[in-house]
């Protein structure tokens, strides 16, 4: 049988990697890596946020369907997981890293899992993406949080060294864990599950330092109004302190963030010279993914959050085949989070369940087919903000996406909140996006409510509800105004999930909900 690598990262955005094109990133390690591999260069994931991606990518399920639409929610009680199922096909199977998919590892195949924040030490043990706790370690610390709700370290240099970070941490423990595989003579599926380049923005030294020099080009759009886009953009872009920043502020933060992905890529070397020197690497299925990208100053926005931009959909995808054939293949059409599992499966001659809705690569690397996917489809969804979720169709030409609540978002707050009343209401709503990606590619001129363009709209509308009639039993996002608390969800992000969720007594969870059939 043969033993499967997989490596993930957290906001790996595609173009941020040489060997995908990037001429200002050090990336020497994934290069290399890449001439072995298979290279996806259109693969997106299907929601660009942590959980509801993490579970795509486990499950080979869109959201609607395993339940987990946001960082909130949990993936319903019958989802199973391609963990699970190499588990009960004699795999050991272990995880090392961030795991995310709020649903206990035991539960979804995993025999291990180890994160890496017991094992660190000051000053690491003080550092978070929300700020530093200890105040002597804060005053020492160059760094920059962004204003108002969900606070983030979106710039300045670890008071860590590089090898004693969580991430070094975690890579250090999982290679220890390779040393060991010999002693349970089977084989074996290992993720490594690394957070980088996820905030905080403070990579340690030398990768702090390493952009600053460097002519790090800040997008155009980053003082963009946003007029003419949906106003949950404009609400996240208000109340996260984004229009404070200017222009130096988004360059600092590429550089940090190019910094991270350096120190991303210093880990992955080690564990591929782990495999090498343990002669594991040839024979095995090594997979480079990662769960989401991140925005880098496009539209005024640093890391995530209310939008499906190209740089938060659009990831990094790899696959080292055993005995490397098809090694340095690269392959240009779409692909989706949602494959991975039915391709894993029947390149270990697994059978695919039926539940399954991603669509194995495999045909796609053999060359049997020139083309994977003409389009791939994505939902953002935000609870307490939304009822339903805003839903994205993207094929060559265009990219479409619908925000059905885009005009309720003002009622949906508590009579108190700032901006409820706002002058940033008075305008009319914006339900969508339409962008012509090939004369746009920056998805700057939304052409949604141009009356030119009606019939391309009513088009890619009709293909979003044909994509979600297909899935059959989705979950009823509606019942989730009667499960959450306003406040709770949109401020309690992050390190405060989990309290919560135990505030509202487990309500979150979507097997307690009723699905709905489109059938």
């Amino acid at each position: 049988m043969t033993n499967v690598f997989m490596i993930m990262c957290d906001e790996l955005r595609a173009d941020s990697l040489g060997f995908m094109g990037n001429k200002i990133i050090k990336t020497p390690n994934l290069d290399d890596f890449s001439k072995d591999a298979v290279v996806f260069e259109n693969a997106y994931c299907n929601t660009p946020m942590c959980v509801p991606s993490r579970v795509s990518i486990a499950t080979g399920r869109y959201a609607h369907s395993h339940g987990a639409l946001d960082n909130m929610l949990s993936p319903l009680d019958d989802e199973i997981s391609f963990y699970s199922i190499l588990q009960k096909s004699g795999y050991r199977t272990f995880n090392y890293g961030k795991w995310h998919c709020n649903i206990s590892p035991d539960k979804f195949g995993m025999d291990k899992s180890r994160g890496g924040g017991q094992d660190t030490q000051a000053p690491e043990k003080y550092i978070t993406c929300f700020g530093i706790t200890d105040r002597e370690t804060r005053k020492k610390t160059d760094h920059k949080r962004n204003y108002g709700e969900i606070p983030l370290i979106i710039s300045g240099t670890r008071p860590t060294h590089k090898d004693e970070t969580m991430d070094s941490i975690v890579t250090k423990n999982y290679i220890k864990e390779l040393d060991e595989l010999e002693l349970h003579k089977q084989p074996v599926f290992a993720r490594l599950s690394i957070m980088d380049p996820h905030t905080p923005y403070i990579p340690s030294e030398p990768f702090a330092s390493m952009y600053n020099d460097v002519d790090v080009k800040v997008p155009d759009s980053y003082n963009e109004n946003l007029d003419d886009k949906p106003v949950l953009q404009r609400y996240f872009r208000k109340v996260r302190g984004f229009e404070y920043l200017d222009e130096n502020d988004f360059r600092k933060s590429k550089a940090s963030y190019y910094g991270l992905v350096s120190h991303v890529d210093e880990r992955v070397g080690k564990v591929i010279d782990e495999l090498k020197e343990k002669n594991l690497y040839d024979e095995s299925l090594i997979i480079f993914i990662a769960d989401h990208g991140s925005m880098m100053g496009e539209h005024g926005f640093i890391e995530k959050w209310g939008y499906m931009y190209e740089p938060v959909m659009r990831i990094p995808l790899m696959i080292k085949l055993p005995n490397n054939i098809y090694s340095g293949k690269r392959l240009d059409s779409f692909v989706e989070s949602v494959d991975l599992t039915p391709t894993i499966f029947e390149i270990l001659g697994i059978d695919i369940p039926k539940s399954v809705q991603g669509k194995s690569l495999v045909p796609y690397m053999k060359g049997i087919c020139d083309c994977h996917k003409q389009e791939v489809y994505g939902q953002y969804y935000c609870g307490s903000l939304q009822n339903e979720s805003a839903l994205v169709v993207r094929d060559e030409k265009w990219k479409l996406t619908s925000y059905p609540e885009g005009n309720k978002l003002e009622n949906m707050m508590l009579n108190d909140h700032h901006l409820r009343m706002s002058n940033m209401f008075n305008e009319d709503s914006v339900l969508g996006e339409l962008y012509d990606m090939e004369k746009d590619p920056e998805e700057l001129d939304n052409l949604f409510d141009d009356e030119k363009y009606s019939h391309v709209k009513e088009k890619y509308m009709n293909k979003i509800e044909s994509w979600i009639k297909s899935l059959g039993d989705i979950v009823d996002s509606n019942t989730m105004q009667f499960n959450n608390n306003v406040n709770l969800h949109v401020i309690k992000q992050g390190e405060n999930m989990i309290n919560a969720q135990k505030s509202i007594k487990g309500e979150l969870r979507w097997s307690k909900l009723k699905r709905k059939s489109n059938i």
